[in-house]
């Protein structure tokens, strides 16, 4: 115990002592790196406990122009110690850094060359739409790693609860679905980029269609995410409330009700 609580005094001297003036610059810029001096892509990073925000593939990301204000940061990656702290704006623009130690045992240092390793969530494209979010060019909820880890949520559903765009059906059959457009329609559920077509345990809408001896079909029908995803698979959740501000490779047949994309995977 004494032990952290050297190692986040030293965190706190490391924020406080790296804050150069950057001459002629409006935006204050915070910078994330892990205690190997190494900067950390994709942190995320919550100010005032707002809607969280992730730092860029150099570990950086602005503060806005705020002057003389002091803010309570929550900074996370996982594979690092999460970073709780107070940081003081002055009456100029400045660079912060906030130093993650490293979770797990420090092996002897090993030169590498070469690129680093994109992983299955960069690869998907989540954090350049995330990215995407933060300026204004995408219309979304992004729900990563960090917050899901942080969260500890026993069901996939438990994550979903009380955002924008997006409504929890129980059904009587106990199945748990997404409903878009203000609850009116079920919303396209792509895992992994595929779209998850319902087969199983099933919530049915007012205007679904059966086809007595040929078959039935739905118009208004969907999957119960539950039984399909695993919360402990989850690595990530994307929630476009309308179809009309979504990238392609998300647009699937039918955008009208909203798409929820999760990806799962280590949440690394």
């Amino acid at each position: 115990m004494a032990m952290a609580s050297r190692s986040l005094r030293a965190v706190a001297a490391a924020v406080a002592i790296n804050v150069p003036v950057v001459a002629g610059a409006q935006t204050s810029m915070l910078k994330v790196i892990g205690n190997d001096s190494i900067a950390v892509p994709f942190a995320w990073v919550t100010v005032e406990g707002g809607v969280a925000s992730i730092t860029d593939e150099k570990g950086q990301i602005g503060l806005g122009a705020m002057r003389k204000k002091t803010l309570s940061l929550d900074v996370r990656r996982i594979g690092y110690q999460p970073w709780f702290g107070k940081i003081t704006l002055p009456d100029t623009a400045v660079n912060l850094t906030v130093v993650l130690p490293r979770v797990g045992q420090q092996l002897a240092s090993v030169n590498v060359t070469g690129e680093r390793v994109k992983t299955a969530l960069e690869l998907a494209g989540f954090y350049d739409r995330m990215l995407m979010r933060q300026k204004g060019v995408l219309s979304a909820t992004f729900i990563g790693p960090e917050e899901l880890d942080k969260r500890h949520p026993s069901r996939t559903t438990d994550m979903l609860y009380g955002l924008n765009g997006i409504v929890i059906m129980h059904a009587p059959n106990g199945a748990m679905c997404a409903r878009g457009n203000g609850g009116s329609c079920f919303m396209t559920i792509m895992l992994d980029g595929a779209v998850l077509r319902p087969t199983g345990n099933v919530c049915l809408g007012p205007s679904t269609l059966h086809i007595g001896s040929r078959g039935t079909a739905s118009s208004d029908r969907g999957p119960d995410i539950n039984q399909y995803i695993d919360v402990n698979d989850v690595a990530a959740i994307e929630i476009y409330a309308r179809g009309g501000n979504m990238p392609v490779s998300l647009q699937a047949a039918d955008n009208a009700c909203g798409v929820l994309a999760i990806w799962t995977g280590a949440r690394k």
